[in-house]
């Protein structure tokens, strides 16, 4: 099974009704393989957007999940400590982890590989996969997690499950 695959089926396996997400080229067939399975999807242009949609989503009585890379999570942070977690509006987000291993833009170093140390610090959940073969799993548990909680959960996708560089184009 591909990671992609394992992402879709642990999103279904987690009774997930709509995704928000800012287009990310690694994500792309995870995207393919959401709508095929007749899940809403929501495209939006910034990744504040994508938190607000996903919190609101709760208030409305679906699941939902965002699906972004860690710059835009690094640049949804107010939408998640003046929004998500104060008013405890649940959702997991999967995210491609730049910044880090094998990592070949330097803009993406600063807040990709310190975005799991600032959200402990705001008080959000997360884990980093750095191997595709429990994803299935991690993503319906984490995705347990945030909504039995009421809590965002965030789950890092590291280079070493999606690609890194050019593979992950």
């Amino acid at each position: 099974m591909s990671w992609e695959t394992a992402i879709v089926d642990g999103l279904i396996d987690a009774e997930i009704d709509f995704v928000t997400q800012l287009p990310d080229g690694a994500m792309g067939a995870v995207l393919t393989g959401l709508e095929e399975a007749d899940v809403d999807t929501l495209r939006v242009e910034r990744e504040e957007s994508a938190i607000a949609a996903a919190s609101g989503a709760w208030v409305t009585g679906d699941r939902a999940a965002v699906i972004c890379q860690s710059s835009g999570l690094a640049n949804a942070i107010n939408a998640l400590g003046s929004l998500s977690v104060p008013a405890r509006l649940p959702f997991v987000a999967l995210v491609t982890r730049r910044g880090g291993l094998g990592e070949f833009n330097i803009a993406q170093v600063p807040t990709g590989y310190n975005l799991p140390a600032m959200m402990d610090d705001m008080g959000v959940r997360q884990t980093v996969v750095s191997e595709a073969g429990s994803l299935r799993k991690t993503v319906r548990m984490a995705t347990d997690t945030a909504f039995s909680t009421r809590t965002p959960y965030i789950v890092f996708l590291d280079a070493t499950v999606t690609g890194y560089g050019q593979e992950a184009q």
